[in-house]
């Protein structure tokens, strides 16, 4: 009988940790906090190993950071906002860090609302307390425009103030998120759909319509530990720096690499010790207020013979938008010689690297 409570224990704690955690669409909401002291709500997602969250953009405010928050147990992280999308729309998206890779579990496409959520006349309007809690809110659909829904909290609640930001869901499905208010009882959501498709553009197409914040507004994401840090040299460059003050030799110190945006650039670098060494982590940044196009899809590779000629891949993601491409802690691997190659950009036209740092 003590081992049958103690299995139900274990089996109930998981329940609750699945409820807590869950990877369902629920447990991506987030309380938004942005930097005139306002509060709204947004929703995170993982897209090629970079968290995100979207929210509108006047939940984002005047200012390049915000702070987000998730449910209980709450864990809070840094937003770098981005507002690429038409003039206008009132979309923003946050690259999300500090907030760990297991409560950024949902996808994109979960915005991609099917038949049922098309069709439903209520949903449920999830917000988050203060502490983290999240309150579920019946809402009646009074309306279907092409671009925006209209929902009714029935009677006895309203619309509280700071809203914004916070999802009407059917079952699971995200399908419009809470933009704007004229009574106390009623908002205007822009459907998941219409999100969806500004998402997709900007985080799916080679060539983001992406343009770099004024210098200073969001200062590169830089400021990392030197902790373990192995010293790099510069072995080789497919590609010539657009003027030699930015030549790829100053990725290992000061300066940045600036090149013409050419596909497949590839810069190899040596452990400068000459010996071969264990890495567990690979970082690369870029400057988000210098003008030029950042990184996009990048591959790793790494070389233990003695002239470097022999690579092999080792794994590959994105550089996020706010100017940082990190593996985390990998399991760690023997080189001698680690290869970037560098598939494509956010934008047209140059682009730069600020620094590569291997732990």
């Amino acid at each position: 009988m003590i081992l049958f409570r103690n299995v139900m224990t274990v089996i109930l704690s998981a329940l609750v940790l699945l409820a807590i955690y869950g990877t369902s669409a629920f447990g991506q909401t987030v309380s938004v906090k942005n930097g005139e002291g306002e509060n709204g709500f947004g929703w995170m997602f993982g897209q090629a190993g970079t968290c995100y969250a979207v929210m509108p953009r006047h939940v984002a405010g005047i200012f390049p950071r915000v702070t987000v928050s998730t449910a209980a147990p709450v864990q809070t992280g840094t937003g770098t906002v981005i507002t690429p999308f038409w003039d206008g729309i009132d979309l923003a998206l946050a690259v999300i860090r500090g907030i760990g890779t297991d409560r950024c579990s949902e996808q994109l496409d979960a915005l991609d609302v099917d038949a049922a959520g098309r069709r439903a006349a209520e949903a449920s309007l999830l917000r988050l307390t203060p502490t983290g809690e999240e309150e579920r809110v019946p809402l009646r659909i009074t309306q279907r425009g092409y671009l925006t829904l209209e929902g009714e909290i029935l009677a006895g609640r309203e619309i509280s103030q700071g809203t914004s930001g916070a999802f009407a869901f059917v079952g699971e499905t995200p399908i419009g998120m809470a933009y704007a208010s004229a009574d106390p009882r009623r908002a205007t959501f822009m459907r998941s759909e219409e999100i969806l498709i500004n998402l997709h553009r900007f985080l799916n197409e080679q060539g983001a319509a992406y343009g770099a914040p004024p210098a200073g507004a969001i200062p590169p994401a830089t400021g990392m530990p030197a902790t373990g840090r192995l010293p790099l040299v510069v072995v080789r460059s497919s590609m010539p720096p657009v003027n030699p003050r930015y030549g790829p030799e100053n990725l290992t110190g000061n300066g940045v690499f600036v090149y013409e945006g050419v596909p497949g650039a590839r810069i190899v670098f040596g452990i400068a010790t000459g010996n071969v060494a264990a890495v567990h982590r690979v970082r690369m940044t870029a400057p988000t207020d210098a003008d030029y196009a950042l990184p996009r899809t990048i591959i790793v590779q790494y070389s233990l013979d003695d002239e470097g000629q022999q690579f092999r891949e080792w794994t590959r993601g994105q550089m996020a938008p706010d100017g940082l491409f990190d593996t985390g802690r990998m399991a760690p691997r023997n080189i001698r010689w680690i290869a970037f190659t560098i598939l494509d950009a956010w934008s047209p036209g140059p682009v730069v690297i600020d620094e590569v740092i291997v732990e």
